[in-house]
């Protein structure tokens, strides 16, 4: 079972990527302005990200970043455990992607039980840090919001019926 600090986190995904795992050298959706962040219409949601033009199934969308925290400092900045742009890369790797002007857009992809894109964690060679890059699940129409699965570990003392959906 995991600790009460792992539960309000987005847990790792073990999906392997569809694409080579040269993505570092790959254009990404971001980096070629497909996707754009616009508001849901969901109060519970607030803004999400969307796609701007086709996206293939397997499309490299980008890397998530933000500061990096260990699990020290991840629980002395949020000592009540409710981050709300923090990614667990590992046990003790944390992405905040909290300040927008230096994370990527993908801290806007929403939750959905119906995901049509999911992340994958590699490590980077001769280093502790790890890298985690999202990839669509299926081919995404233009205008269709990119949502992910937090896992059962993020909703853990949570209602999914209060913080929506997303489908």
């Amino acid at each position: 079972m995991p600790s009460r600090s792992q539960q309000r986190r987005l847990p790792l995904q073990s999906a392997a990527p569809s694409a080579d795992t040269a993505a570092a050298a790959t254009p990404s959706a971001l980096s070629l302005g497909l996707v754009e962040v616009r508001d849901t219409g969901c109060p519970t949601r607030g803004h999400g990200l969307f796609a701007a033009a086709p996206l293939p199934d397997g499309a490299y969308l980008g890397d998530y970043t933000g500061e990096v925290l260990t699990q020290e400092e991840y629980l002395a900045r949020y000592p009540d455990e409710d981050a709300r742009y923090v990614l667990a890369a590992s046990a003790d790797w944390n992405i905040d992607a909290a300040e927008a002007g230096s994370s990527s857009l993908l801290r806007y992809v929403n939750h959905s039980s119906s995901p049509n894109c999911y992340y994958h964690v590699e490590r980077v060679r001769r280093s502790p840090a790890r890298r985690v890059s999202f990839y669509t699940l299926r081919p995404v129409r233009p205008g269709e919001e990119l949502l992910f699965d937090y896992g059962k570990e993020f909703w853990r003392g949570r209602c999914e019926e209060q913080v929506g959906d997303g489908t």
